[in-house]
C-alpha cells in the first residue's frame, strides 16, 4: 500500500489496474472483478458529460467502486447522500442533479476495458445527521481516505481477511472500511452489506473481517452459534459500544470488538479493544491529540485540510502510557428558569443509576422550564417499570438523583425504552428524542414479542386518543395517516429506532377503525435501507393497512 499510484494516480485508483481477473467484490453467485470495473467505469465516464457533481447511491459495493473510478476518468466530484427520498435529496441540494443509482449502473460483463487517464484525487461529499436531523454537509478528498486506510493497514493488516459488513458504505465509516481499505490492500469484499445476523451466517469465520457497528453489535442473534463462525477481525464504529454489549460480543464471539472512535470530518482518531471493562483509547500514530480546558479533546490528523487543531467535542483524561480515557461528551449546556444546567453533567448522573444503561436528556419546546429525559433501561429498571408504572418510576429516579444533581437539574418529564432511538449511522436524533413525548399520539400498547428488528406489538386505541378528534364528528374513526404515525412513534418506542425518511410506500388503507378497537401490530425496522415497514391487523385478522416509510 504505497503513498503514490502508477503514473502519480491515487493508490486506490492504481489498484484498480490490476491484472483484470483480480477478485475485487464477491457476490452470493459470482466474483466480480477489476477488469469489470473498468469497464463499467469506461462505460459510465463516457456517459456523464458535463462537470456538475454527480449524486451517488447504490447499495452495490461494485457499483460504486466502477462510478468512483468513473468519476476519476471524468473529472466529476461526487455527492454520497444517505438515502434517496425526494423531501431529502432536495434538502441536500440533489433536486435535478444527475442522480447514479443501483437502476443507473449496469456491471459491464466486459472482461476489461482501458479506462484511460484518471484524475489524481476526487472530492466526496458526505452528509451526517447533526444532533437535530438536519442534513450537515461535509467535504472531504479521496486522497485523505486512502491515507487513512494506510494507517489501519499498518495497524491491523496482519489481522485483516476478506470483508463482510453490515454497514453501508454511504458513509465515511463503511466506505473506508470496506472499499478503499481493502481493494488498496489487495483483498475482496462483499458486494453488499447484510442487514440482519441471519444473512451473515455461515459466511464468517476464519480469514474474515467484519465491519460492523453498535447497531447491530447490541442485537446479537440468540439462534446463531457465532464463536463457530468467529471472524478474526470485528470493528465498531459510529457511536460509542458501551461496556456489557463489548463483553457480551466478546463471549460470543470469544474475541473482543475492535472500536474506532472518530467522526466524519477527522477520520479515525483512537482505538481500543474492551475486555475487562471500560478500556482506555489508543491514537492512531498519525494523530496528535491536544487538551484543552477541563479536559476538551482536539485532534491533528492529515485526513483533515489544514494544521488546526479539530475539537471532537468529547472530554478525556489522557494516560501516562501514551492512551486516553473518555470522561464524556464535552458540556451541553442549557438554561432551565435562567440558571445553565450542563445536559452532560445529567445524563451522566442518569446512566450511572442501576435502573438505567444510558439517557439522554434535553429541553421540550414550549417546555423549558424543566428538562426531559428518555431512559433506556436495564433488566432492573424494566422490572421496576412493570411494577410501578412509568409516572412512579420517574418519580423514583428523581429522588435517585438527588445526590448528585440539583432541583433544577432533575428531569421531570420522562420517557422509557429498551434502546435509545438512533438513525442508520447509529447517532441519536433530537427530532427523535422530543418525538417520544408526543404522548396523546401515542396510544397504550404491549410487547407482544420481540425477534431484533420486528416486533409485535397489541396496542389499544381508547375514544380519547387525539386522532380520533375532530374525525369525523359524531361519527370517530382513524385516520389512515395516523396509522402510519403511530407506526413510526413505536417504533421509536419500542426499536429504539426511526425511519430516515418520510416517503411512503406500497401503504394500503384498507379497513375502517373505530374507538375503543385492539389491533395487532407488526413493525419491521429494514436499518439498511433507512425504512420502516408496517401491518395493522384488526381482532378478526383482516387487514386495516399495511406499508412502509422511508
Amino acid at each position: 500500500m504505497g503513498a503514490q499510484g502508477e503514473g502519480g494516480v491515487s493508490p486506490f485508483i492504481a489498484a484498480l489496474l490490476t491484472a483484470p481477473a483480480d477478485r475485487v467484490f464477491f457476490t452470493g453467485e459470482r466474483d466480480v472483478t477489476a477488469g469489470q470495473i473498468r469497464a463499467t467505469a469506461a462505460d459510465l465516464a463516457a456517459r456523464i458529460g458535463g462537470d456538475a457533481p454527480l449524486f451517488l447511491h447504490t447499495a452495490s459495493a461494485a457499483r460504486f467502486t466502477a462510478t468512483l473510478l468513473a468519476a476519476a476518468l471524468a473529472g466529476r466530484a461526487l455527492v454520497l447522500p444517505a438515502h434517496t427520498q425526494a423531501a431529502y435529496l432536495a434538502e441536500v441540494g440533489g433536486t435535478g442533479a444527475l442522480l447514479l443509482d443501483d437502476a443507473a449502473i449496469a456491471l459491464s460483463d466486459a472482461a476489461d476495458a482501458e479506462p484511460g487517464d484518471a484524475a489524481a484525487d476526487v472530492a466526496l461529499t458526505f452528509f451526517t445527521s447533526g444532533s437535530t436531523g438536519v442534513p450537515k454537509r461535509i467535504e472531504r478528498r479521496l486522497a485523505q481516505l486512502e491515507t487513512e486506510a494506510r494507517a489501519l493497514e499498518a495497524v491491523f493488516g496482519r489481522e485483516a481477511g476478506a470483508v463482510q459488513a453490515t454497514v453501508s458504505h454511504q458513509h465515511i465509516y463503511g466506505l473506508i472500511y470496506r472499499i478503499v481499505w481493502p481493494l488498496m490492500a489487495g483483498r475482496p469484499s462483499a458486494d453488499r452489506a447484510a442487514e440482519y445476523w441471519e444473512n451473515l451466517d455461515g459466511k464468517l469465520g476464519a480469514g474474515a473481517t467484519l465491519i460492523s457497528s453498535p447497531a447491530h453489535l447490541t442485537r446479537l442473534p440468540p439462534g446463531m452459534d457465532l464463536a463457530a463462525q468467529a471472524p478474526d477481525l470485528i470493528f465498531s464504529s459510529g457511536q460509542l459500544l458501551q461496556t456489557p454489549a463489548a463483553l457480551a460480543c466478546t463471549a460470543a464471539f470469544g474475541r473482543p470488538v475492535t472500536e474506532v472512535l472518530g467522526s466524519t470530518e477527522t477520520g479515525g482518531v483512537a482505538w481500543r479493544r474492551q475486555q475487562a471493562g471500560d478500556e482506555p483509547w489508543t491514537p492512531f500514530e498519525v494523530v496528535t491529540l491536544g487538551w484543552g480546558e477541563d479536559g476538551a479533546l482536539s485532534v491533528t490528523t492529515p485526513y483533515l485540510d489544514g494544521d488546526e487543531p479539530f475539537p471532537m467535542g468529547d472530554r478525556g483524561e489522557a494516560l501516562a502510557d501514551g492512551r486516553f480515557r473518555l470522561l464524556g461528551r464535552a458540556d451541553r449546556m442549557e438554561k432551565i428558569d435562567g440558571k445553565r444546567v450542563s445536559l452532560t453533567r445529567v445524563e451522566e448522573a442518569l446512566a450511572a443509576l442501576p435502573q438505567a444503561v444510558e439517557a439522554a436528556a434535553f429541553t421540550l419546546p414550549g417546555r423549558k422550564s424543566a428538562l426531559a429525559a428518555v431512559v433506556a433501561l436495564s433488566a432492573e429498571g424494566r422490572t421496576a417499570l412493570q411494577v410501578e408504572g412509568a409516572f412512579r418510576l420517574g418519580r423514583h429516579l428523581r429522588a435517585a438523583l438527588a445526590d448528585r444533581l440539583e432541583p433544577i437539574e432533575r428531569p421531570k418529564h420522562w420517557r422509557f425504552v429498551d434502546r435509545l432511538p438512533t438513525d442508520a449511522q447509529g447517532k441519536r436524533r433530537l427530532s427523535d428524542l422530543r418525538a417520544l413525548f408526543d404522548a396523546p399520539r401515542l396510544p397504550p400498547f404491549d410487547v407482544v414479542a420481540r425477534d431484533g428488528d420486528v416486533a409485535h406489538l397489541k396496542v389499544s386505541l381508547p375514544p380519547t386518543l387525539a386522532w380520533f378528534q375532530g374525525h369525523f364528528p359524531g361519527e370517530p374513526i382513524l385516520p389512515g395517516i395516523s396509522q402510519v404515525h403511530m407506526a413510526v412513534l413505536l417504533s421509536a418506542q419500542v426499536l429504539g429506532w426511526t425511519p430516515e425518511g418520510a416517503d411512503l410506500n406500497r401503504v394500503k388503507f384498507k379497513d375502517i377503525v373505530r374507538p375503543g378497537e385492539t389491533l395487532d401490530l407488526t413493525l419491521t425496522a429494514e436499518r439498511d435501507k433507512g425504512r420502516l415497514s408496517f401491518r395493522w391487523l384488526r381482532a378478526n385478522g383482516g387487514e386495516a393497512s399495511s406499508g412502509s416509510i422511508g
